[in-house]
């Protein structure tokens, strides 16, 4: 009987280095996992922890400063209306005044200056109250103005556009210097703003030609409270007064110009509009 013929043994499993051990891969992916959830918690209660931060830094403005800066822009943007409503003049329509001159003395007054072409549009108002230069017509009136612009004039830290800022970043340590900033501009910079609103009168005046020097100026006055226009006519430089319509007594100290023709010019003005509110003045002519 013949031997049966020998055949070769195949492995039936995976083919295998045996000069490399085998990883333990389960072990493995179990830690990556673990050291994934521990990661992700921490970077979870560090968005929960900013996001409180985050929400008492929008309450601290919503409660504080958002209050003020609507007011702010609500006067503003009645201002501006009202500017722009007097584009056409006073030459033609007067009013007689029933506010006493010395009742503005305690009073907030927003002024502005302005030439008529700039009453065209919202834009070309909006770029001369921001270009706005001081002069010296509160001081002949003995009143201190607040210019028109100051109403805009609200310090970046307060405005929305800084705080929307705070959602650009979940690190607690710029948050807190977050916080931190904004209390102190409340503490520092919000009183000064408070004291505009409510305003309580609007002066205009609108230069009807290039120069205040040479041309006619119409003047208005708001009594913001009761919304009502209670003064509108036209004066001139040189003391020479082209509408007197007022019931108003005399308060108020003049200012006094001296040598510069243009704050001879305001004063002159100044003296008028007391004039018109029925306080005796002496004119002043620009020097030649």
């Amino acid at each position: 009987m013949e031997p049966s013929e020998l055949t070769p043994a195949e492995f039936e499993g995976a083919p295998r280095n045996r000069y490399r051990p085998g990883l333990p891969w389960r072990r493995i992916g179990f830690i990556v996992l673990v050291a994934a959830l521990i990661v992700g918690a921490y970077f979870w209660r560090q968005k929960v922890r900013a996001d409180a931060l985050r929400e008492r830094i929008y309450t601290l403005h919503a409660e504080e400063v958002a209050p003020t800066l609507e007011a702010l822009d609500t006067t503003s943007a009645d201002l501006r209306a009202k500017a722009l409503s007097a584009k056409s003049g006073a030459a033609t329509r007067l009013i007689e005044a029933e506010v006493p001159l010395s009742a503005l003395h305690d009073e907030t007054v927003v002024y502005l200056k302005i030439r008529a072409p700039e009453l065209r549009t919202e834009e070309t108002l909006s770029a001369v109250v921001e270009a706005e230069e001081q002069d010296a017509i509160g001081a002949c009136l003995g009143l201190e103005l607040t210019p028109l612009r100051v109403l805009s004039d609200v310090p970046e830290v307060l405005t929305s556009k800084w705080l929307a800022r705070s959602d650009d970043t979940n690190d607690m340590r710029r948050l807190s210097v977050r916080e931190e900033q904004l209390r102190r501009a409340i503490d520092r910079e919000l009183p000064s703003l408070k004291e505009h609103v409510p305003a309580d009168y609007f002066l205009l005046l609108v230069v009807q030609g290039k120069s205040r020097l040479e041309d006619p100026v119409d003047v208005f006055l708001w009594d913001l409270e009761q919304d009502q226009l209670v003064l509108r006519s036209r004066t001139e430089n040189r003391g020479r007064l082209i509408t007197v319509r007022s019931q108003i007594g005399p308060k108020s100290d003049a200012a006094k110009a001296e040598g510069d023709p243009i704050a001879v010019a305001d004063c002159s003005i100044a003296a008028h509009i007391k004039a018109q509110l029925g306080e005796p003045t002496m004119d002043l002519a620009a020097s030649d």
